[in-house]
């Protein structure tokens, strides 16, 4: 049994479902814009097997991706609604779950295998696929695990199920929502703890037998071993570079948890050597007769207490240290793994039959015989080997293939991080040119007097008419007024750097008549 060839899940907690994520799943796009996607060396869309997608609308059957007049977006609000869900205030640090993101999917040769069968796929960007179709196989497993979300949430709750043939690997997204009964009214509701646990523990045992479920009702239908199951945690769907700086915050978040422990560790270990030099001290003044064996005894059963007070703190904090520094050991292992960008080489099981004489040998002629027999055998080896060196020489070309995306990868991140250099080193120089005329004018008395009289009437909400010098014109510079998500204190500033601006333009409009 090949142990690579998975079944594939994941589910993503969601907040929200906006426009461009329904888009995405349902390839509502133009030509322009999946060429602007697949700039992004990270993506891959083919153009040439969009017309193989399709998804399972709320009859069970096979349509094509996008047939539904409405939006994906759209749908799930209405179902939301008809539940009577209602989301926090929109300035609300938290916001309830309200959708479920699942992306179902298995091994990359198993999956394109049901997809095409033996049509020759180029996954190369620009690539021609367009003489392929879709084979059954990929048909009957998306319909097997349709047949598997309807059993555990409702088909009324599932608003979309796309399949998508013109990416890397086959793969399906489903947007489902979860629901609940209300205790006290017994009315339905979205309900996310019904569905996914009360806490990640729940969370973890659920996503167990998720997993083992859906292997026994379809992977294991299709060839698709039972996945492996993340246990209480809420996985996301991350770009290679962004899970490599999510494992390094966590492994600098458990280091520092690893200091924090050994320094109160080294503090509890001061406090119960304190303690035992005064209990030795104790024990040094009854021994001269300083203090009665009373007051002794009960200074030493004070000080015994706070010994195994300590004690237990300290047994406690090396407990969660040993954790922690498993936790840190992981992190960095992880890490490297994910920075790794040679994949080891497969160990490959070839059937073979061992090369055999199977003649008896001739009274005459023999000479002959030998040679055909050596023949025979070299050609049966020649074969076995040549398997071999093919089954490898593919690794190979994967573990290249893999290096080349890597460094693509980290050619567009570095485009990226150029550009957003670009706007942030203009950004600052407009900062500082503001800050410093900003300066210039405050060391100005009367100009100081203006700004502030200019700033304060803009947080009052006053008009501000400002003279340009003589002709009783006004600034016509734009302004918004108090944004509706704006605080406070940045609204002010705001008014300040604005009342600056105003004096520059009018003395500029001065100075130019």
């Amino acid at each position: 049994m090949n142990t690579d060839i998975k079944q594939a899940m994941h589910v993503e907690a969601g907040k929200s479902f906006g426009t461009a994520e329904a888009n995405e799943n349902e390839r509502r796009w133009n030509d322009d814009k999946i060429e602007r996607k697949n700039q992004d060396p990270t993506n891959y869309y083919d153009k040439t097997r969009m017309k193989l997608n399709f998804e399972i609308g709320p009859d069970g059957k096979i349509h094509p991706l996008g047939y539904q007049e409405k939006p994906l977006e759209v749908r799930l609000q209405e179902r939301l609604d008809e539940l009577g869900w209602k989301p926090f205030k929109a300035d609300s640090k938290i916001q309830p779950n309200c959708c479920a993101k699942f992306v179902f999917g298995g091994n990359h040769e198993r999956t394109l295998e049901m997809a095409f069968g033996d049509q020759g796929v180029n996954l190369e960007k620009g690539a021609d696929n367009s003489h392929l179709h879709r084979c059954e196989g990929v048909e009957n497993w998306a319909k097997d695990v349709y047949d598997w979300c309807v059993r555990r949430y409702g088909q009324e709750n599932i608003v979309g199920f796309q399949v998508h043939l013109d990416e890397s690997s086959p793969h399906i997204h489903a947007l489902i929502v979860p629901v609940g009964i209300r205790s006290k009214s017994g009315r339905e509701c979205v309900m996310w703890s019904a569905k996914f646990g009360k806490d990640r523990y729940e969370y973890g045992r659920i996503l167990k037998d998720m997993h083992t479920s859906l292997y026994e009702d379809v992977g294991s239908k299709y060839g698709l071993e039972r996945g492996d199951s993340i246990d209480g945690r809420n996985v996301q769907h991350l770009h290679k570079r962004d899970y490599i700086r999510k494992l390094t915050k966590e492994a600098k978040q458990a280091e520092k948890a690893v200091k924090g422990l050994q320094s109160m560790m080294r503090h509890l270990e001061s406090k119960i050597f304190s303690y035992r030099l005064q209990l030795e001290e104790a024990e040094k003044e009854l021994a001269s007769g300083r203090i009665t064996l009373d007051r002794y005894e009960a200074q030493k059963a004070d000080i015994q207490k706070l010994i195994a007070e300590y004690q237990n703190k300290l047994e406690d904090k090396t407990d969660k240290l040993h954790a922690k520094e498993q936790e840190l050991e992981r992190l960095t292992t992880d890490a490297t793994k994910v920075r790794s960008v040679v994949q080891p080489f497969r160990n490959h099981k070839v059937d073979f039959t061992p090369p055999q004489i199977t003649e008896n040998v001739p009274l005459f002629g023999t000479d002959k015989w030998v040679e055909r027999q050596n023949h025979h055998i070299a050609k049966q080896f020649t074969e076995i080997v040549r398997k071999i060196e093919s089954l490898y020489r593919n690794d190979a070309a994967r573990q290249v293939e893999a290096a080349q995306r890597n460094v693509l990868a980290d050619y567009g991140e570095l485009y990226q991080l150029r550009q957003g250099n670009k706007l942030l080193s203009n950004a600052n120089e407009s900062l500082t040119s503001e800050l410093n005329t900003l300066l210039d004018q405050l060391a100005i008395p009367s100009i100081r007097n203006l700004i502030f009289s200019v700033a304060d009437a803009l947080i009052g909400g006053q008009p501000v008419p400002i003279s340009s010098g003589g002709g009783g014109s006004t600034s016509d510079l734009p302004w918004d007024g108090r944004r509706a998500d704006e605080k406070e204190e940045v609204y002010r500033r705001r008014c300040l750097l604005y009342a600056s601006q105003i004096l520059t333009h009018t003395k500029f409009r001065t100075r130019n008549r």
